[in-house]
């Protein structure tokens, strides 16, 4: 069986490591527009309305100070 994801809560100011690029800042929360496959960029460059998005993050790299929106699945 494959391991479960627990929900984590997350909230401005947290710290937590985001993929091996270390600890970062939590800053707040942003859109994400999702991955598209290349054929469908024209479609959705049209009508950027229509282009599927998530809920995020806002982070600040500790380690090199770049400020990033990232997939809440990608913290931990």
């Amino acid at each position: 069986m494959g391991k479960a994801h627990k929900k984590i809560e997350i909230s401005p100011g947290d710290i937590m490591n985001w993929l091996d690029e270390g600890p970062a800042i939590i800053l707040h929360q942003a859109e994400i527009l999702d991955p598209i496959p290349f054929e469908d960029y024209a479609e959705y460059s049209e009508n950027i309305n229509a282009w599927p998005r998530e809920v995020g993050w806002k982070i600040k790299l500790l380690k090199t100070g770049e400020t990033l929106d990232v997939h809440e699945n990608t913290l931990e």
